[in-house]
């Protein structure tokens, strides 16, 4: 998934000396029969026991009602008995209504009790059985965390309305009975019955037709876990790319996708020569509406994605680069919990710069290291230099949420360290330890110990003058950490700060996006309210129709107090609803002065209604006032 916002890491210098903490029975079989080689830990975010009892297969029927704004369901669960005393399996729940408890092919009903409520994690369904399969019937919430019902208003044709999922980190429960941990892959089938005149697509392979029957049916053979469920239900068409690769989006949309990802497939053979086959058939992208609360979801087979990628220069396909990088890590192989959130996405942001660098050249991937060192040290600063959440591999218990660690560091910490580790042992050894790796643990989900046990032959073949504890187990960043450097960016900076001395405009015929985000961010905080002024009436910043431009212009306004830009900002604050865009404005909007928080405070009102639950409850807790 792209981060909220973007950072980047270093390295360490001397290992600590402690037992490796006790584990459980591994758990998340692979494609295969076989258990994963590397015992992973009990999981804090779910309360299932897949070392006793776990999920083989997924036979998923619904159907999805857009007045009641309710999935009702029945998920036949195929299981294996790891422990042959077991008399109950456990699943995750979060605000189920659970009908039955049957017995698979029959109308045996099993008993089965739901436990408390406990925050976060939803309630644990126990069901006393010893069967291999058991059926079980069910409705969702209307307020179902996973589930955006977006009204047509909120679509780009204005006339037929959307849903669609986000699972991650621990939401699937709350659209699915599953036991809910990264550390458990399955496989599924599913059959979904929608409204005449829309379209159903899921993480899985996706028919080109509705069936006699009137349903949509699905089959993903590749094991995952269930933060990849995913599906969505709209007015899509779809359009290929090329021959492995295509979008689907609502028709008014469809087009200017394809035209911005005509790339996919030269990433896909960039991705493939460095780190091994494509082991998922197809790559398909899902274009969403706005309300969309991140960039992408790297949802297997089927990436969902923000409109805002869509900006008419291909600026920010790195984006597109990340969601498939996915594709060898995150999806093949996969952090046990979300303790080791970093395995997923630092290892995914290192791959997506190395898809980049050969796709743009070293100029392009020096930018994104730059560009993510700086904002990785901001949050760095903002956390303070000894907060342990600021640490690699973390140890939240069930009285934290997964998504309360600042994403950044996993995502840039987690990019710097193997990029530290490429520099210091070379990159043709490196990429052979990378590779290697993806092959082994393909389909197994695994942690922080495993990786420190992979790396100790490189460590030990050559020492770097560091170690890995202080990247894994310390807060901040190492003092060993390599530089991002990056001359684009640096002469961008540059003639920012030129600009606001002497307003002297620069060339910007030949900028893209992330060309301007780096100008953007060079502004000097004390630059004048006649150079905005004027920088805006040549560039019509404040009205471009690139959302990435405007988030980065906007705070820049604010601290200005320039307050006739308070209609586009509300405009903005109103149709977007990927969460880093909107915090990154909400922020200086909260922080600045009472003419800005009102703003902030009667924009949300208005627009909370649109955002996806994940972006208004990150809102709200941002205006709450301040706990004594």
């Amino acid at each position: 998934m792209i981060r909220v916002a973007a950072i980047a890491l270093g390295l360490a210098a001397c290992k600590e000396n402690r037992p490796p903490p006790k584990t459980d029975p591994p758990v998340g079989p692979g494609s295969g029969s076989a258990l994963p080689t590397t015992p992973v830990r009990r999981d804090p975010h779910s309360q299932s026991r897949p070392d006793q009892v776990s999920v083989q297969h997924l036979d998923l029927a619904l159907l999805v009602n857009f007045e009641t704004k309710v999935l009702t369901g029945n998920a036949q669960l195929r299981l294996e008995r790891r422990d042959p005393t077991a008399t109950e399996v456990v699943f995750d729940t979060n605000g189920l209504t659970i009908d039955h408890v049957k017995r698979c092919g029959s109308d045996e009903k099993l008993p089965f009790t739901l436990g408390p409520v406990v925050k976060r994690l939803g309630r644990a369904l126990t069901v006393t059985t010893q069967e291999p399969c058991v059926a079980i019937e069910y409705r969702t919430s209307p307020d179902a965390t996973a589930l955006l019902w977006v009204e047509p208003s909120g679509t780009a044709g204005k006339v037929k309305p959307m849903l669609f999922t986000q699972s991650q980190a621990i939401h699937a429960r709350t659209w699915i009975p599953l036991q809910d941990s990264p550390g458990v892959r399955f496989t599924y089938t599913a059959h979904v019955e929608v409204p005449d005149g829309l379209r159903a697509v899921m993480s899985a392979e996706n028919p080109e037709a509705v069936e006699a029957d009137k349903r949509w049916h699905f089959k993903m053979d590749q094991k995952i876990p269930s933060y990849l469920m995913a599906l969505a239900v709209g007015d899509l068409t779809f359009k290929p790319i090329g021959k492995r690769t295509g979008v689907y989006a609502e028709p008014s949309v469809v087009t200017a996708a394809v035209n911005e990802f005509a790339e996919v497939d030269t990433m896909m053979e960039v991705g493939e020569k460095l780190y091994g086959p494509y082991r998922w058939g197809r790559y398909d992208i899902l274009v969403l509406p706005p309300s969309f609360p991140f960039g992408g979801m790297e949802n297997p087979r089927l990436t969902f994605l923000t409109p805002t990628v869509i900006t008419g220069d291909r600026g920010l396909v790195s984006l597109i680069a990340h969601e498939l990088a996915h594709s060898w890590s995150g999806n093949l192989v996969t952090n046990s919990t979300w303790n080791d959130l970093w395995l997923n996405e630092g290892f995914t942001t290192y791959v997506e710069r190395r898809i980049m660098e050969e796709l743009r050249g070293k100029e392009a991937a020096d930018m994104s290291w730059a560009m993510g060192r700086k904002d990785l040290e901001k949050v760095l600063a903002d956390a303070g230099g000894t907060n342990k959440d600021t640490r690699l591999a973390l140890d939240f218990g069930p009285d934290r949420d997964p998504e309360d660690a600042p994403t950044d560091v996993a995502y840039e910490k987690g990019a710097l360290l193997l990029r530290a580790m490429e520099l210091a042992f070379g990159r043709p050894t490196f990429d052979a330890f990378l590779r290697a790796r993806f092959d082994r643990l393909a389909f197994q989900s695994t942690d922080s110990r495993s990786f420190e046990a992979d790396a100790a032959s490189l460590f030990a073949a050559h020492d770097p003058g560091w170690t890995l504890a202080d990247w894994l187990h310390k807060p901040g960043l190492p003092p060993t950490a390599p530089p991002s450097t990056s001359t684009r960016v640096a002469a961008l900076e540059a003639q920012a700060v030129t600009y606001a001395k002497e307003g002297k405009l620069p060339d910007t015929k030949t900028w893209k996006t992330t060309d301007w985000m780096a100008f953007l961010d060079g502004l000097p905080g004390d630059i004048s309210r006649p150079r905005l002024l004027a920088l805006d009436a040549k560039h019509q910043l404040t009205r471009s129709p690139n959302r990435l431009i405007q988030m980065r212009w906007f705070p820049v306004l604010i601290k200005a107090d320039i307050r006739e830009a308070a209609p586009q900002i509300e405009e903005f604050l109103m149709h977007v609803g990927r969460r880093w865009l909107v915090r990154a404005v909400y922020e200086p909007l909260i922080a600045r002065n009472d003419f800005w928080r009102d703003l902030a405070a009667t924009t949300f009102e208005k627009a909370k209604a649109g955002y996806h639950p994940l972006t208004r409850d990150a809102i709200a807790a941002m205006l709450a006032p301040p706990k004594p």
